[in-house]
């Protein structure tokens, strides 16, 4: 029995450390790593499931009746400014009269870095109202306006909350909820901004000759408030299809994070973004001035906003389709190129002198913009930046 005990001094010496068989079994390193794929994969499927849910296809058609009273009003800027420099402002020039414009196109989007916080946080059932209310009230107090500091005050400074809400709220929407088709997702939701390069100019010029300003404008008021009414009808869904969501943290606070400018990619993309969106804001709002300039009728520049819109509509939907299948920046890429030829061979020299090339350009600068404004988007979401890097 001794002769036992010495062979085998680990198993009866008294205060031997013996083998913790439970905790090796369940530390092992694969088990770990299994049970990790498979919540990610759970998460990943959740994520994927809402782009066949209806509520979210809602989403995506509140987010384009929320960009036709945004950016669709924006495109149609030019029409405004027209007017206003040919009418009650008829005392100013040109380049006074687009500090009213200006003003509203900064104001509208500078302040969206904060805008996304509170997106993020709340989400679109308390800034869709917002919007709504601020977009409303807008064009009832520009009816009532007759001198330039009332246009700065009432659409440069108030009518920019309302439109910078309902921009930011649209995008950022279809953010969370695509992945697998945010291109086509975010291709649909901004066919708004070209139906609303549409709508606008169309009605403005059937009614500011029959109707005057005032009344055009309360029409106009009534318009928005009906579509952006039924916009957020159509957003209720979205707490349901992310309730649970795990894979988006809500900020902890309202402050500003900047830390994605400390990519040098980051900075150089988004100035790259930046520089394409001045040139298509400045097209879209000089268009009617432009034309009025080379001699042609100001209800050619109406109609020339009303094809950039037609035409925009189309290419939106369908390069935000290819963007699915090539990426976004290829088709970007690929579309600013085809641009630079339309505008060298077209616009700079032929179009103050042949109405037909105008028109001409103007449909295939509308066809091809449309790249910016869905693929830009799509490329920043990814990194759930949008609102620090388009805005």
């Amino acid at each position: 029995m001794d002769r036992l005990r010495s062979t085998s001094p680990t198993l009866f010496r008294e205060g031997a450390a013996t083998p913790d068989v439970e905790s090796a079994a369940t530390s092992v390193p694969p088990s770990q790593v299994d049970l990790s794929a498979g919540i990610d994969n759970e998460k990943q499927q959740d994520k994927r499931d809402f782009e066949s849910d209806i509520g979210a296809w809602l989403c995506v058609f509140a987010s384009m009746l929320f960009l036709i009273s945004s950016y669709g009003f924006m495109n149609s800027l030019g029409t405004i400014q027209s007017h206003l420099t040919l009418n009650e402002l008829n005392n100013y020039s040109v380049s006074q009269v687009g500090w009213i414009s200006g003003t509203y196109l900064f104001l509208s989007l500078i302040f969206n870095f904060q805008i996304g916080s509170i997106l993020d946080r709340y989400g679109p059932q308390i800034l869709g109202p917002i919007a709504a209310a601020f977009s409303t009230v807008t064009f009832i107090l520009l009816a009532q306006c007759t001198q330039y500091w009332h246009f700065i005050l009432c659409l440069g400074l108030f009518g920019s909350i309302g439109s910078g809400i309902g921009a930011v709220t649209a995008i950022g929407v279809i953010g969370k909820l695509f992945t697998r088709r945010r291109g086509l997702a975010m291709g649909i939701a901004v066919m708004g901004t070209s139906l609303g390069g549409i709508i606008y100019p169309m009605m403005l010029r059937a009614t500011f000759s029959k109707l005057g300003w005032a009344w055009s404008m309360r029409l106009v008021a009534l318009v928005v408030a009906c579509i952006m009414s039924l916009g957020v009808l159509c957003y209720l869904p979205f707490r349901r299809l992310t309730e649970g969501q795990q894979t988006v943290q809500k900020p902890q606070s309202f402050s500003l994070d900047l830390s994605a400018f400390k990519s040098l990619s980051f900075v150089v993309t988004a100035l790259g973004i930046c520089m394409v969106e001045f040139v298509n804001y400045g097209i879209s709002g000089l268009l009617p001035t432009i034309a009025r300039g080379a001699g042609f009728s100001t209800e050619d520049g109406y109609t020339l906003l009303s094809i950039l819109g037609a035409c925009s509509c189309l290419g939106r939907f369908l390069i935000g389709f290819v963007g699915d299948k090539v990426g976004p920046f290829n088709a970007m890429i690929t579309t600013m190129l085809v641009i630079l030829v339309f505008i060298s061979s077209i616009f700079i020299p032929f179009s103050t002198t042949s109405a037909p090339l105008m028109y001409t350009f103007t449909a295939l600068w509308g066809y091809c913009s449309g790249s910016f404004y869905v693929l830009s988007p799509c490329r920043f979401i990814k990194r759930e930046i949008i609102s620090c890097a388009h805005y």
